[in-house]
């Protein structure tokens, strides 16, 4: 994408320098990047430039969409491309490894049904606090409850099975109390 005339007031430029193959510093010894427009002048390329300094328009990529439970986004290096008048910045996905998902399963307790259930502290005293509400509203046995999983989706069972899968649950998070 090349610069084009005349610069909107929106554009954002670096400021490269074919010399060293990088934005030039400014005082403070930051890159010139993302920089207004260097002139008043916004019909032309600003003059009197020595050779290696060019301006590049900048161009922000859009993120791709991408499965954040499978992959993972990287940015990508800067492309500086002078011919062209561009500092493109974009993105990579890539594959996660088995190990990144294993790693981004929290600690869980599977119920008998393949609910992955969050065993953190914090997750037991909500579950605590659901069950404790629950025998007080004086529900039946018969009515449906949701229960959110380790990942955030929810559930529905009746609330017989629910104090079963509380129970076992319960028993789980006691016995890696004991087990630490």
């Amino acid at each position: 994408m090349a610069i084009t005339y005349p610069i909107n007031d929106s554009d954002k430029f670096t400021v490269y320098n074919t010399e060293t193959s990088a934005p030039l510093n400014d005082g403070r010894g930051k890159p010139m990047r993302g920089v207004a427009w260097g002139s008043v002048d916004k019909s032309q390329m600003i003059s009197g430039l020595a050779d290696n300094i060019k301006w590049l328009i900048d161009v922000k990529e859009a993120k791709p969409t991408y499965d954040s439970a499978t992959q993972k986004i990287t940015k990508n290096d800067t492309a500086y491309d002078v011919v062209n008048e561009s500092a493109t910045d974009s993105w990579t996905v890539t594959a996660l490894t088995q190990a990144e998902i294993d790693d981004r399963i929290p600690a869980h307790y599977e119920t008998s049904t393949g609910i992955k259930m969050a065993t953190d502290l914090q997750s037991q005293a909500a579950f605590s606090n659901m069950m404790t509400l629950l025998n007080e509203a004086g529900m039946a046995d018969t009515e449906m409850v949701m229960i959110k999983d380790c990942f955030g989706t929810s559930h529905g069972m009746t609330l017989a099975e629910f104090r079963t899968q509380a129970v076992a649950f319960g028993l789980h998070c006691y016995s890696q109390f004991h087990s630490s």
